[in-house]
């Protein structure tokens, strides 16, 4: 499969490419099956009436093609390639030509034939059905190719040829597609496009999408939506997450009970944590919106089986908590909790309780995120270089990458662990000093001077870089030293301190890393609420506020969350979904370095190579100005 958009293009291929359906070439009069060999089916073809033969093939074309079998489609659409044929039946060979590449994984053909100048210059003779077939298997190409904006274009523009089941084929596309668009590409796209139609499906993304509005706020924009736009397509049917946002809202838990320590190791994180909550809490009171009520208890003393007890005693149906992994654990091992329970960590190794929910920062989503992108882009060569740390957790990230890059096709060209002396690791990772013992041994077997320039090794797409802001300044520099400084290098959040540092990040110019929205979108009212709040911030713990600032928003979407298929929630820590051990799973941003400073990065698929240090990549869109 090609690459596809931030990696969720390689499920996203299953839905665009719509199976081989004989009604997109059905011809009236035709019943006879298709022979089992192509060779048969020629010579019967042969012994037909012209107009009967082409109609025969036709079918016979796409039956094939439905049952797999694509080099008998390829004889008979090079049969038909030397038949002169009416308007029709030339669209219709369009038809089955672009889904026999698109068959073939190659959408860049499939697109070409059906924006072909001589198939335009007959869709005025063509029937809203096949007119609209070729609209629709044209936007299904364009995705494949990752070119979501234009795809979005041709379904709008052949939406009113569909009749009913197909437009709601299509309204699911149109949506899906919605949701995989990078948040500033969407209403970059608004800004530029005249189709109003188009232009109310994104703006209606945008608003469902909106990490920094709670689920009322999300809700009231929705419906003020709704009613702007009454003769929208959506407009009087609207998106299935929708509806189920709206009965989220309706059965959403009254009281919330919060096991946080107030004391010993975890209470400054745990703090954090409070602090995002009662922010979330006290932004959606001041708007007047529902708010549950809230009691927080003290986890760091006694059993943590009293206290869930204790949460129950006070009539709460949502346990939000602990924090503590053994605590959690614990709480994992009863079979069936009698509320639903939100742990803000991970259980190890055991199967949870049926109404636990696990919620944290994992690392590991980040470095599977970043694998799926250098192979949505067509990188399969890949250089990996982790901290050696005490804890472990530099190895944790890059085995999780190498895991799931290897799992994607990859292959893991080679990779270094670092304590201190970052030329000494980049230089044999590089395989520079390789390319000079072979200059010296050139010399000795010569007299003529040997004029050299040390190259590095060439079995490499990207460097998967695992370090934190000090050790990155040190890495990023020795890479381009070792003649590095063509190659893309990608690294998780870790990579950002959570604040601008342009004289000090100047040197991770290029460098594409993966980041939470709350720390690239600092202007909202809610920052400046939680700046008034806490004028001196969280310091370190600030990814953990924002982290406080979802578990307080998860607690109306949950259940749906869990049973509402391709549901998420676009929070300010990624945007969250669910997978089948009721983890939520984070999928964040794209952002890189530009002069010093973390700028958003929409990205696209197709781009296989850039010369990352000047902030270049093919097929990347440059960020919208804001």
């Amino acid at each position: 499969m090609r690459g596809l958009l931030l990696a969720v293009f390689i499920w996203m291929a299953g839905c665009a490419q719509r199976p081989v359906d004989s009604t997109d070439v059905a011809t009236v009069g035709v019943s006879r099956p298709a022979p089992t060999m192509s060779e048969d089916a020629l010579r019967e073809l042969a012994s037909l009436p012209a107009s009967s033969a082409d109609d025969t093939a036709l079918a016979w074309a796409a039956e094939y093609l439905g049952l797999g079998k694509t080099e008998a489609t390829a004889v008979l659409l090079h049969y038909l390639d030397g038949q002169v044929l009416n308007a029709p039946r030339q669209a219709r060979r369009a038809l089955l030509r672009a889904q026999w590449h698109l068959v073939q994984q190659q959408p860049e053909q499939a697109e070409a034939v059906l924006s072909d100048t001589n198939l335009l210059a007959i869709l005025p003779q063509l029937d809203n059905n096949l007119r609209s077939r070729i609209g629709l298997l044209r936007a299904d190409a364009l995705t494949l190719r990752g070119e979501l904006v234009a795809s979005l274009e041709q379904r709008v523009a052949v939406d009113h040829l569909l009749d009913s089941s197909s437009q709601e084929y299509n309204h699911s596309m149109i949506w899906t597609q919605l949701m995989l668009l990078p948040i500033n590409v969407l209403a970059d796209a608004e800004r530029r496009t005249d189709d109003a139609t188009l232009s109310g499906w994104l703006e209606l993304a945008q608003l469902y999408r909106d990490p920094l509005s709670d689920i009322d706020g999300q809700l009231k924009n929705l419906n003020d939506w709704q009613q702007r736009r009454a003769n929208h397509p959506a407009a009087s049917n609207m998106p299935d997450i929708i509806q189920a946002l709206r009965q989220a809202v309706r059965e959403r838990p009254q009281t919330v009970a919060v096991l946080l320590p107030q004391n010993g190791p975890l209470s400054a994180p745990a703090g954090a944590i409070r602090h995002g909550l009662l922010a979330a809490y006290y932004s959606a009171l001041g708007q007047g919106h529902p708010v549950p009520a809230m009691h927080f208890l003290d986890s760091s003393q006694g059993d943590i089986v009293d206290l869930y007890n204790q949460a129950l005693a006070l009539g709460a149906d949502l346990v939000i908590g602990p924090l503590d992994k053994e605590q959690a654990a614990a709480l994992a091992a009863i079979s069936d909790l009698p509320v639903t329970t939100l742990a803000l960590n991970y259980i190890d190794g055991m199967a949870a309780a049926k109404r636990l929910f696990q919620f944290g920062l994992a690392p590991e989503d980040e470095a599977r995120q970043v694998a799926e992108q250098a192979i949505a882009e067509g990188m399969t060569l890949a250089a990996v270089l982790y901290p050696q740390d005490t804890s472990g957790w530099g190895l944790r990230v890059a085995s999780a990458f190498t895991q799931h890059f290897q799992s994607l096709g990859g292959i893991i060209s080679t990779q270094a662990s670092y304590a201190d002396n970052p030329t000494a690791i980049t230089r044999n990772l590089l395989g520079i000093g390789q390319s000079e013992a072979r200059a010296r041994a050139l010399r000795r077997y010569t007299s003529m001077q040997i004029e050299f320039e040390p190259r590095r090794r060439q079995d490499i797409d990207l460097v998967f870089l695992v370090a934190n802001p000090m050790q990155a300044r040190q890495m990023k520099p020795a890479l381009n030293f070792h003649y590095a400084s063509d190659l893309p290098v990608f690294a998780t959040s870790h990579i950002y301190a959570g604040s601008p540092a342009p004289d000090r990040d100047t040197d991770l110019n290029g460098v594409r890393f993966v980041e939470m929205p709350w720390l690239l979108d600092d202007g909202s009212e809610l920052h400046q609420q939680s700046t008034q709040a806490w004028p001196d911030g969280h310091g370190r713990f600030e990814k953990l506020f924002a982290m406080g600032v979802d578990a307080y928003r998860l607690h109306a979407r949950l259940m749906m969350l869990d049973s509402v298929p391709d549901s998420f929630l676009p929070g300010v820590t990624g945007q969250l979904s669910m997978d089948e051990q009721r983890v939520l799973v984070r999928r964040l941003n794209w952002a890189w370095f530009r002069k010093g400073r973390p700028q958003r990065m929409p990205v696209v698929a197709g781009s296989s190579s850039g010369d990352a240090s000047h902030g270049r990549a093919a097929n990347i869109i440059a960020p919208a100005t804001r």
